[in-house]
């Protein structure tokens, strides 16, 4: 009996053993099959097998062809959302979502993905991508174009991945899968669909438009990370109603299936990215609230704000702000030491101390901190201290911000040998490193200062006189609305002293400082102080007005 007749032992066994290999995947398929149908069971999800799956598959993949109806609604999308996004109105950007075209090649794409089918992972990533381009092309020409550039609250919030973000994708991606298979609601679906993915589109535009590098690749990142999470979970969707083809009905093809693989690498990476960033920031959030707790020996309740910012090829930012009974000069040296031996990181800490020692004064600070944070529209936005000192180059004694409008306020040492020109460049370097953030320098002050008596800010002759535009950013910077400008009006006579000294205090009238002119004698030359008279020499003044005034009474 030779090897190869079909009635030899061995032949038989191996008859036999192919029998039970393919009985045992008939049986595995049998239990997968059941399980599935018992979890869309408890789930609610229907089941589509056979002809309705098939049916439904082929709708979702047609709908998701590329066409040019989609491609003008991915334009005219963009531009409203790019515009709400500049204007930092969220009815304008839900608004925008409601035109957005984008859900149905993403449902075509995890409808693809749930199937295994290469070709058409292919195709719907290709109008995906095409959609994607069109968005951040219109988002980056209206912001060039635009005359408001600034980086509103709600384009702060799109420039990096959350937790939050990454649950709202998901959950927008399980309801959108429920409504294509129990065909209903899809279109309000596809709202939240939209809302997690144009707006980071239109912000990458904006990162573009300003060159904002950052800001463009945190969005790009929050985009592929909300885009693989809503084409995955539809696809799960897709698989538990039966709607996916079946895995035995796959046809492999070498090409599609590394299109495939490829297309799943691209969107499963920056998930993978934004699930370590995220864990990263979870964690450091917890040991900055345990530090600040041990610390200034308060209840995590007395964190006011906390906000972390752990970028994956960045530097761990914490800024915080705390209601405590008693302050702690050395709080803010003592937790970056702690965060540094946990972490194992050098982490920039800001920490703000709130001094309230009864339980009402905390109370109050707490609603106070809430409502400063809800009206400046706090995100993990944090200006660039260490760059600013840097580019300032000399010590800094108080840095304060004003969230709402972007603004930091820093108040140097007085520098030996600096003069208010050098203040005032040093604010502009500080600017150029600020990035969004707007600079603004207070110089130490100065009792007098001598201005030059003409219009090109020519000194007067024999003194170190400034520029009548020096001395009114030194004037705005020191925050005062009146001073006094006194002018010596040496040959020339009280009106025309008056009349030289009208255009100065025009000037200043323009920026909303009052200008009080004193005629005095002695060589010609203004000189202002911003100092007022004291309160005992105020009392004086007004006591000799009502003597005068006393005096001239009949």
């Amino acid at each position: 009996m030779q090897e190869g007749d079909p009635t030899s032992p061995l032949a038989g066994r191996i008859a036999a053993a192919n029998t039970q290999v393919a009985g045992a995947i008939t049986h595995l398929r049998q239990r997968l099959r059941r399980l599935r149908e018992r979890t869309a069971d408890i789930a609610l999800i229907p089941n589509l097998s056979g002809e309705a799956g098939d049916n439904l598959r082929h709708q979702v993949y047609a709908d998701g062809r590329l066409s040019v109806g989609y491609m003008l609604m991915c334009g005219l999308s963009a531009g409203i959302a790019a515009l709400g996004l500049l204007q930092s109105s969220t009815a304008v950007v839900i608004g925008a979502m409601l035109i957005s075209p984008l859900m149905t090649p993403i449902v075509s794409l995890g409808f693809a993905f749930a199937s295994l089918d290469g070709k058409r992972i292919r195709e719907a990533a290709r109008v995906v991508a095409i959609g994607a381009l069109i968005g951040i092309t219109v988002g980056a020409l209206l912001t060039w174009i635009s005359p408001i550039r600034n980086a509103t609250p709600e384009i702060l919030s799109r420039t990096e991945p959350t937790l939050l973000d990454l649950a709202v994708a998901l959950l927008s991606g399980i309801a959108g899968g429920y409504a294509i298979v129990r065909e209903k609601g899809g279109a309000a679906i596809g709202v939240a669909i939209a809302t997690a993915l144009m707006p980071p589109l239109a912000v990458v535009g904006y990162g573009l438009g300003v060159w904002r590098l950052d800001y463009a690749g945190g969005a790009f990142l929050l985009f592929l990370t909300n885009l693989a999470a809503i084409a995955f979970a539809i696809g799960l969707i897709a698989r538990l109603s039966g709607a996916a083809k079946p895995f035995a009905d796959v046809e492999v093809n070498r090409n599609a299936a590394l299109v495939g693989v490829l297309a799943f690498l691209a969107l499963a990476a920056p998930l993978a990215l934004t699930l370590t960033r995220v864990t990263h920031e979870a964690t450091a959030r917890a040991q900055t609230r345990q530090a600040i707790a041990e610390v200034l020996g308060v209840k995590p309740l007395n964190i006011a704000q906390l906000d972390v910012k752990w970028p994956l090829r960045g530097r761990l930012v914490v800024d915080a702000v705390v209601v405590a009974p008693r302050f702690r000069p050395d709080a803010q040296a003592e937790i970056t030491r702690q965060l540094r031996a946990a972490l194992g990181v050098q982490p920039e800490v800001s920490l703000q101390q709130i001094v309230a020692a009864d339980v009402q004064s905390q109370a109050r600070a707490m609603v106070d901190a809430a409502v400063q944070r809800t009206v400046a529209g706090i995100t993990s936005d944090v200006p660039p201290f260490e760059e600013m000192r840097a580019a300032l180059g000399i010590p800094v004694e108080t840095v304060w911000t004003n969230r709402s409008e972007h603004i930091v306020w820093l108040v140097p040492m007085a520098a030996p040998g600096w003069t208010l020109a050098d203040y005032r460049e040093a604010e502009t370097l500080a600017a150029a490193a600020a990035g969004v953030w707007r600079v603004r320098i207070v110089p130490p002050a100065q009792p007098v200062l001598v201005i030059g008596p003409e219009g090109d800010g020519a000194p007067a002759a024999g003194t170190a006189g400034i520029s009548p535009e020096l001395a009114l950013w030194a004037v705005q910077r020191w925050g005062l609305s009146n001073v006094t400008l006194t002018v010596a009006r040496g040959e020339l006579t009280a009106e025309e002293a008056q009349k030289r000294a009208a255009p100065l205090q025009a000037r200043f009238a323009a920026a909303q400082v009052a200008v009080r002119v004193d005629i005095v004698e002695g060589d010609f030359q203004f000189r202002m102080a911003p100092y007022g008279p004291t309160p005992a020499q105020r009392r004086a003044d007004a006591a000799a007005r009502m003597t005068a005034r006393a005096a001239a009474a009949p």
